[in-house]
């Protein structure tokens, strides 16, 4: 009977510490927050720029839009140019672009160095110029589309490749 009391005590105090260890292990919580925030990119396009009073042959039209970053991350910044009208276009000579900024294959020119916070880009281009051979100029608008990424650590390529 003794043999049997004993087992019978190990058994419940087996028991015991099984369901004390398994009610600690189902009730035991860990909460960890990861906080981090994305930083947006913010960029804007102020241009100088002259409106003609009246548009003719030879002009010069003063125009030079350039990219700020307005965020507090660097950014890589591309710009793309459209005439409103293609045959305006067409009696304009070629957009003379400026050094620091690259043509690429997909039609945007690319800035070639990270812009930091609060930078701007030097201008894309400075002015605009009428053919001397165009006879009727209709109106037009020169129109300028400018996108930013988050440098991220990565070269002007990679970064783009990211988000396209």
């Amino acid at each position: 009977m003794k043999n049997f009391m004993i087992g019978a005590l190990a058994a419940a105090l087996l028991l015991g510490v099984g369901a004390g260890v398994s009610y600690a292990y189902l009730l035991a919580r860990d909460d960890a927050v990861n906080r981090f925030r994305a930083s947006p990119v913010d960029i804007e396009v102020p241009e100088e720029f002259e409106p003609p009073g009246k548009t003719e042959a030879g002009q010069i039209v003063k125009k030079a839009p350039r990219a700020v970053n307005s965020s507090d991350t660097a950014c890589y910044v591309r710009m793309s140019v459209h005439f409103s009208d293609s045959d305006a276009e067409a009696l304009c000579e070629p957009l003379a672009i400026n050094p620091g900024w690259e043509k690429g294959a997909d039609g945007f020119y690319y800035w070639l160095e990270p812009l930091l916070a609060g930078a701007d880009t030097g201008t894309l281009f400075d002015h605009v110029t009428i053919r001397k051979e165009a006879k009727e100029i209709p109106a037009f608008e020169i129109l300028v589309y400018a996108e930013a990424v988050h440098c991220g650590g990565r070269g002007m390529k990679e970064a783009w490749e990211a988000v396209l």
